[in-house]
């Protein structure tokens, strides 16, 4: 006589179930935040880039080793923490932020305030006395806050410099 019990298919198929709902539920509980903070990024991210623009109305120049450039924001109210000034020069790249008062020269003691607010314009003068060679063009790009932290966005305006 054999006497050797096994598990019945039935408790089997219970088991394998289970541990198949609970295998997703931690990969969902692991996957999901991760996927929509992304998502809120990207979001908040292609609002600012469409908001945010360089604009070129005799404002956007070069003054021997001062820059100026005119930026716009749209309608829409973004979470807007800065602006990363990207400034090109015989092949190289500076960057620069506007709410740095160091190296912004006016509007005075710039800070997170003096950005443009929805349906503003502002001009900018950034003190590039740091950059050898001939500046060629300026790019802009949105910082913004997404939760506790600070995105850099894509770039969202271009402008060749001419001389003001």
């Amino acid at each position: 006589m054999n006497n050797k019990k096994g598990i019945s298919a039935i408790v089997a198929t219970v088991l394998i179930i289970l541990i198949t709902v609970a295998a997703v539920t931690i990969i969902w509980a692991a996957i999901i935040p991760m996927i929509s903070n992304q998502l809120g990024k990207g979001t908040v991210c292609l609002d600012a880039v469409s908001q945010l623009s360089l604009v070129d109305n005799g404002y956007t120049c070069k003054n021997g080793n001062n820059i100026s450039i005119q930026v716009k924001q749209g309608a829409k109210n973004i979470n807007l923490a800065d602006i990363q000034v990207l400034v090109l020069a015989g092949g190289s790249t500076t960057s620069y932020s506007l709410i740095n008062s160091t190296t912004t020269l006016s509007p005075t003691n710039m800070d997170a305030t003096k950005l443009p607010k929805p349906n503003e314009e502002k001009v900018y003068t950034i003190d590039t006395s740091g950059i050898s060679g001939s500046i060629d063009k300026v790019e802009i790009a949105p910082v913004v806050t997404v939760g506790k932290t600070k995105d850099t966005c894509d770039i969202s305006g271009t402008r060749i410099l001419k001389a003001c």
